[in-house]
């Protein structure tokens, strides 16, 4: 079944780039910092625009050698649903394009 969700990073959360370390990201409608390795860097990158949990996985899947797509499907499922809960990124209201 076609996930018809589409998430977006929240546009308000400033990311600063920490090299290969991955990035911190600041929400200031909630104070709250989250630090996110290179993966959950390349993840909110994919974000900058809507998409479903399963184009994120492909996108991550392109980009990254020898990794079994079932587990990055479950490992993007745990991360989007960790920065929703906390207001990183949010649910995408708008018309996909």
């Amino acid at each position: 079944m076609h996930d018809p969700t589409l998430y977006i990073a929240n546009p308000d959360v400033s990311c600063r780039e920490e090299g290969p370390d991955g990035a911190l990201l600041f929400n200031p409608d909630t104070d709250q910092v989250a630090v996110i390795n290179p993966t959950g860097l390349l993840i909110w990158q994919v974000l900058a625009d809507p998409h479903t949990q399963s184009e994120v996985a492909a996108a991550l899947t392109e980009r990254c050698n020898n990794v079994p797509e079932g587990q990055v499907l479950q490992d993007v499922g745990e991360f989007l649903e960790q920065m929703v809960a906390r207001g990183f990124v949010g649910l995408y209201q708008g018309v996909a394009i």
